[in-house]
């Protein structure tokens, strides 16, 4: 039987993936999406997509013919759902937009998403499950823990260093060899210019520690 794709989640960054996705398959580099899994059921009713309501997540039995497309964008929902999915035999799938650029020398993990325009520079390690949104950079040698969230306009520079599940608000930046541990969030137009603690939330220009 052939595999078919199904999008987890179908809330506002779903919603963006169903459009990405369709992209990709149009330049015959994605499959064509079967469907969705959500905890509510109704999630895109007042919406005009055509795309197949499948089940709940929290019951969905994988069939060994599925590839998942993780539609969430928090880190900790992120890996909550794939720890869920996976126990339960799940296989996930990386998307790599049309216009993203993505040097030959990075590396990528399980699941990543790359969206509109989005760049992975030379030698970067992106880890699993991390989503790089539309016009962010990451720099050469920057790596990137699991789950992590780059909104749109992020720019991590050279040999940054990322721990897993942080989250970039829009507009984020982070000077060279900056080190930003895990499960730190990083507000929106925040400039990192020091190594940020674990859990520490961080905004303004330069960013100061909320």
């Amino acid at each position: 039987m052939e595999q078919r794709c199904i999008l987890v989640g179908a809330g506002a960054f779903g919603r963006e993936l169903i459009n990405w996705s369709d992209d990709a398959h149009v330049h015959g580099i994605f499959p064509p999406l079967a469907g969705f899994i959500s905890d509510i059921p109704n999630v895109l009713d007042e919406f005009d997509y055509k795309l197949n309501y499948l089940g709940l997540i929290s019951s969905y039995q994988p069939t060994p013919q599925d590839l998942f497309l993780l539609g969430v964008s928090d880190p900790k929902d992120k890996e909550s759902l794939v720890i869920s999915l996976k126990s339960r035999g799940a296989k996930f799938i990386t998307l790599i937009h049309p216009t993203a650029v993505v040097a030959k020398t990075a590396r990528l993990g399980e699941g990543v998403i790359l969206c509109p325009s989005s760049i992975v520079s030379a030698d970067a390690i992106v880890g699993n499950f991390v989503t790089i949104n539309c016009l962010s950079l990451v720099g050469h040698d920057v790596n990137i823990g699991d789950y992590t969230t780059l909104s749109c306009h992020v720019d991590l520079t050279g040999y940054v260093k990322c721990g897993h599940s942080v989250f970039f608000g829009t507009g984020a930046k982070v000077l060279p060899r900056v080190s930003i541990n895990n499960s730190a969030k990083i507000g929106a137009g925040a400039l990192i210019v020091r190594t940020v603690a674990e859990n520490s939330t961080m905004f303004a220009n330069p960013a100061k520690k909320l």
